[in-house]
């Protein structure tokens, strides 16, 4: 299952090569802002539902979140040394997320641009299939320099989204947009009209209008001028 607004050639190939050494069972590539927080996924091979409950009630639970590896120096990172299993039958993400959707091990691959952690590709493992072996560990430690070269363009062209608004709703919590809602945000930001936003996701123009709504609530703006002004600046 891929979800994207655009085609992004050297994304595919990336993908298409990690499938090809690593052989994961689902590919999420995302992009990490300034404030650690992880935005722009792109699924491959991850059902939508899934990620979302992920966005939902998981993600800052996740022992990978960006927030917990800015400070790596290492290009790889795996749930095992994360979080080993003797201390998964305490841990919430493991038992009511990872567990319940079948992910047995799960491998984060850290893109720089001038030298800070600006992307990354979270590889996943389904059972019954094996854990990732430590030389396919190894195999996306020596294709991460390759990848951050590949990718530079593309991660300054989409550059993470920035989520410094905070709910009108919610004052002390930050407001956090579905994957759905990044993808009409960004295209909102390329100039496209309701019209058009519908057209190219393969919405109906109401769900754009409700989705555009619920964006200007979370973040406390009024206008797609503001809106843009609170993701992109």
């Amino acid at each position: 299952m891929r979800h994207t607004t655009r085609d992004d050639p050297a994304l595919e190939a990336a993908v298409a090569t990690l499938a090809r050494f690593v052989r994961p069972g689902a590919t999420v590539f995302y992009r990490i802002g300034s404030d650690c927080q992880p935005s722009g996924f792109e699924l491959f091979g991850l059902a939508e539902v899934m990620h979302r409950t992920y966005l939902q009630r998981y993600c800052l639970l996740d022992p990978l979140h960006p927030s917990r590896y800015v400070q790596q120096c290492g290009s790889v990172l795996t749930l095992a040394g994360e979080l080993p299993e003797t201390l998964r039958s305490q841990s919430v993400y493991w038992q009511r997320f990872l567990r319940p959707h079948r992910v047995i091990d799960v491998m984060e691959v850290l893109l720089r641009d001038d030298g800070r952690i600006a992307g990354a590709f979270s590889l996943m493992r389904f059972a019954p299939d094996a854990p990732f072996s430590q030389q396919e560990i190894e195999s996306a430690n020596a294709l991460a320099p390759l990848l951050e070269v590949a990718l530079t363009a593309s991660l300054r062209r989409e550059p993470a989204l920035s989520l410094r608004e905070r709910a009108a709703n919610a004052p002390g919590r930050a407001a956090r947009l579905t994957h759905r809602e990044e993808q009409i945000a960004r295209l909102v930001r390329n100039g496209l009209s309701n019209k058009a936003i519908a057209r190219d996701l393969a919405l109906a123009q109401p769900t754009v209008k409700t989705h555009l709504l619920r964006m200007f609530r979370k973040l406390g703006v009024s206008s797609r001028t503001e809106l843009i002004g609170a993701l992109f600046h």
